[in-house]
């Protein structure tokens, strides 16, 4: 996916966000003013050398490895990501049971994934009205908290009004997805011996748990970050989560590099092999949505549309949820 002009002003004021947040009681002073300075610096002698051909999550990346360089430190969101580890596995324990009585709950399972993409500390768009500290809890609760209508689900493959159960609907998670491939996925999910899936941030890998649990049949093989960078989710937090007992997990490069997405430049020996060989791969959220949505394999990629420029691309409004087939380019 190429970027737009518009993504290196959103980028500095990500990295600036980022430097504020860690610096609560210093946001006026000389030292955090100057780190700003140099971070400004920093992004736009980047973006200079890069070129609109290359994604996003690219120059972000770069960017973003600065900023983690001038603040000396190695993961400054792992208290952040403790918490949202939390929020993941309470969603998860309170809708784990009810997604089994629905009729598609494979499908369900997907829009739960699709939900939990909103668990971020990225872009700005979609959290300008809520608590900096959780800015999507608000969020969670409209799509999880049952709404006052039920719907009828079929018992026994059968459908009767003496002979069905009524399970209330969850909220927003209720609502069709923007769009939605899931037709494709079932089809390819029949003849699938081996699924790759690209995991993206901590809690929301709770949600992706929801599904990945109900790909019966296919080997699984998850991929992880191999060093922090924002919330994205390493071994330590799919192990916590228990995803380690559905299949291997693996990170998609090595320590020496701190990236959004996918960068094939830098993937280790292991992710390429899973990828070549996956029958399916599902990806979530932006980052990877930017790094594989033009490459010529397909995939499936679930996310929630959170700037105008992927927005765009996709051809929805920001805050939309997906779960969108990208073909073999050529199709």
């Amino acid at each position: 996916m190429n970027s737009e002009p518009q993504c290196v002003p959103c980028v500095i004021k990500q990295c600036e966000r980022l430097v504020l947040a860690l610096r609560p009681n210093d946001k006026d002073s000389e030292k955090t003013t100057e780190t700003l300075s140099k971070i400004r610096r920093h992004a736009l002698d980047t973006a200079s050398q890069l070129t609109l051909d290359d994604p996003p999550s690219k120059f972000t990346s770069q960017v973003l490895a600065k900023v983690y360089e001038l603040l000396n430190t190695d993961d400054p969101y792992q208290a952040i990501k403790k918490q949202q580890n939390e929020i993941g596995k309470n969603i998860y324990n309170l809708v784990r049971n009810q997604i089994s009585k629905t009729q598609e709950p494979i499908h369900t399972a997907i829009k739960f994934a699709a939900m939990g993409n909103i668990i971020d500390v990225g872009p700005t768009e979609i959290y300008m009205s809520h608590n900096p500290k959780v800015p999507y809890l608000d969020e969670i609760n409209a799509m999880v908290n049952p709404a006052p209508i039920s719907s009828t689900v079929e018992t026994d493959n059968k459908t009767s009004s003496s002979n069905t159960k009524q399970i209330k609907n969850w909220g927003g998670v209720n609502q069709p997805l923007v769009k939605d491939d899931y037709k494709i996925f079932k089809e390819k999910f029949r003849r699938a011996e081996r699924i790759l899936y690209i995991l993206d941030n901590s809690g929301e890998i709770f949600l992706d748990k929801l599904l990945i649990e109900r790909l019966k049949g296919p080997e699984i093989t998850m991929a992880v970050k191999a060093r922090a960078i924002l919330n994205d989710a390493m071994k330590e937090d799919a192990i916590s989560a228990g995803l380690d007992t559905f299949g291997k997990i693996i990170t998609v490069n090595d320590k020496r590099h701190r990236y959004l997405g996918v960068d094939f430049a830098s993937v280790s020996a292991e992710f390429n092999d899973a990828f070549e060989s996956a029958d399916i791969i599902i990806a979530k959220g932006h980052a990877n949505f930017e790094s594989l949505v033009d490459i010529e394999r397909d995939c499936f990629l679930i996310l929630m549309a959170k700037c105008p420029v992927v927005a765009h691309k996709l051809g929805v409004n920001i805050k939309d949820r997906v779960f969108y087939y990208s073909p073999i380019k050529g199709d």
